[in-house]
C-alpha cells in the first residue's frame, strides 16, 4: 500500500445533524467507522453555523485520529448561492474574486466582502454558479481538524454536491433540479445545460406547496415558452412520491454507502 495514501473523513454538516464516514486506505477504501452528531440550536445571536462546529468538535474524538484528508458537505442553510453571467473582461483569479463579490453584493449587500467565495466552472461563455460561506465558518473547520492531524482539502455545498451527482442524468431541454432539505429549498431551472434560475428559500413542513409555488411563478416569468419542463428532486421524500400538483417529478436518491453524499441532511429529524 502506498504511504502516500491517506485514510478519508467524509463529513456532511446540517443546522442539527452531522454525520462523520471514515474511509480506510486503498484502491477500493471501505467504511471503517461513522456517526451521527446531533447538534444544539443556535442562540438569537450566533451565527446558524456556531453550534454545528461545537458538536462537530466534540465529535472527533476517536474517528477522526492519525493522518487523515477530510472533505466536509455543507447544508444550504449554511451557504449562499448566486448566478454570475460570463464576462470576457476577467483574466485572472483575483479578478474573478472581486467579480463574484460583487455580485453577492448586488444580492446580499456589503456583508458579502466578509465571505468566502467559489464559482463553480462551466462552459466557456456561460453563466456560472457562485457560492459563498462565512469566512468565520471556513476557519472555524480548519480549526477542529488540526489538532487530529487531519488535513482539510475540501469543502463544498449541499446543491453542488448533490447536482455533480446527478447533473449527466438530468435531460437536455428544460429541467428544474431541487434539493429539499428541512426548513430550506433550493430551486434551479436549466435550459439546454445551461443556468438560467437559482433560489433558496426557507420553508416548513408544508415544503412541497411552497416548491409548487415557486415552480409555478419561475415557470410564467421564465423564457422557455410552452415548455414546461420535468422536476429533478432530492429531498426526504425522494424514495415516494412528491405532491406537486401540475408537475412530472423524478425522485433522485443519493448512493448508499459512499460517505459522499449527504442524504442525512435531507432527513427529517
Amino acid at each position: 500500500m502506498s504511504p502516500l495514501w491517506r485514510d478519508e473523513l467524509h463529513i456532511t454538516l446540517g443546522p442539527d445533524r452531522a454525520a462523520i464516514v471514515r474511509f480506510g486506505r486503498g484502491i477500493r477504501p471501505a467504511v471503517t467507522s461513522r456517526r451521527e452528531i446531533a447538534c444544539a440550536a443556535p442562540a438569537l445571536d450566533e451565527a446558524p453555523w456556531a453550534k454545528a462546529i461545537e458538536s462537530l468538535e466534540a465529535g472527533l474524538h476517536g474517528i477522526a485520529d492519525g493522518k487523515c484528508d477530510v472533505r466536509v458537505v455543507l447544508s444550504n442553510h449554511f451557504v449562499r448561492y448566486a448566478l454570475v453571467p460570463w464576462s470576457e473582461q476577467i483574466s485572472d483569479r483575483e479578478e474573478e474574486q472581486a467579480f463574484v463579490r460583487h455580485c453577492f453584493a448586488q444580492t446580499y449587500g456589503e456583508n458579502a466582502q466578509r465571505w468566502a467565495v467559489r464559482m463553480s466552472p462551466c462552459g466557456y461563455g456561460e453563466t456560472q454558479v457562485a457560492s459563498a460561506i462565512d469566512q468565520a465558518l471556513l476557519e472555524g473547520l480548519e480549526r477542529v481538524f488540526r489538532p487530529h492531524d487531519a488535513r482539510l482539502v475540501s469543502v463544498q455545498p449541499l446543491f453542488m454536491a448533490l447536482f455533480n451527482q446527478w447533473r449527466r442524468q438530468l435531460p437536455p431541454s428544460v429541467a428544474w433540479f431541487v434539493v429539499a432539505e428541512p426548513g430550506r429549498l433550493c430551486v434551479s431551472r436549466l435550459q439546454h445545460g445551461a443556468w438560467r434560475m437559482l433560489r433558496a428559500v426557507k420553508t416548513g413542513e408544508d415544503w412541497q406547496e411552497t416548491l409548487t409555488r415557486l415552480l409555478e411563478r419561475e415557470y410564467l416569468i421564465s423564457e422557455s415558452g410552452a415548455e414546461r419542463g420535468e422536476v429533478y428532486l432530492c429531498g426526504p421524500d425522494a424514495s415516494g412520491e412528491a405532491d406537486l400538483p401540475g408537475w412530472m417529478v423524478h425522485p433522485l436518491r443519493a448512493a448508499p454507502d459512499t460517505g459522499r453524499v449527504p442524504e442525512i441532511i435531507l432527513q427529517r429529524a
